[in-house]
């Protein structure tokens, strides 16, 4: 009996049997890539501990809250974020004090004046250091009766992140008047923290912060 052959000389059969063993591997294969790029993708998400948008959120000592502006954030290789900061709210309100411009958030007994950061700045975080989005969120108060606005009674959020992917912090007090002439080195970091205090949750309009996750 003669047995079909292909065209190398090789039983049609085996040949066919060859044939669909090569391409069920070839599509293993195909699918094997997917899956390992699908767990690379799932292990970034997960290495990432920010959020794509998240909401900055006042917190007043009634825990009554509002809401001042966004950050969005830039995943980078090393797990840090690039970040891009706006404050806005319709409470904010534009003031020349101090032969300064400043948008103010009006309470009854004491105003928050924005006090944004003039020098540079890299706007970059990361898990543990969270400068960079502080330095973006400084105020500094007001007696609502006074003409203008001393700096001595500046405000920093203290932030730390949350196992939930939220971003939390505490009011402290203390003097930005070393904001008023640029840092000596670039990207600097002005602000001596062991010169500012806690501040009394019950006498100040915002005492807390909150930053949340809109979207990942």
């Amino acid at each position: 009996m003669l047995t079909p052959t292909s065209l190398n000389g090789a039983p049609l059969g085996r040949q066919l049997g060859h044939n669909m063993k090569t391409h069920s591997l070839a599509i293993a294969r195909i699918w094997a890539g997917f899956a390992l790029l699908w767990l690379c993708l799932v292990e970034t998400a997960a290495a990432q501990p920010f959020p794509g948008k998240a909401q900055i959120v006042l917190i007043a000592a009634d825990k009554s809250e509002l809401p001042v502006g966004q950050v969005t954030f830039i995943p980078q290789a090393d797990d840090s974020a690039l970040i891009d900061v706006e404050i806005e709210s319709e409470r904010l309100t534009d003031h020349f004090l101090s032969m300064r411009p400043f948008r103010c958030i009006e309470g009854e007994d004491e105003w928050f004046c924005h006090q944004p950061y003039l020098y540079s700045i890299r706007n970059q975080i990361s898990a543990d250091d969270l400068t960079d989005l502080e330095y973006q969120l400084l105020f500094i108060r007001k007696i609502p009766s006074e003409f203008g606005i001393d700096a001595w009674n500046g405000l920093y959020y203290q932030l730390e992140l949350r196992d939930d992917g939220s971003i939390g912090g505490s009011l402290l007090e203390g003097d930005l008047n070393v904001l008023q002439s640029p840092p000596a080195e670039q990207y600097a970091r002005p602000i001596d923290l062991f010169e500012f205090v806690e501040a009394d949750p019950e006498r100040r309009l915002y005492p807390a912060i909150e930053i949340r996750p809109t979207s990942h």
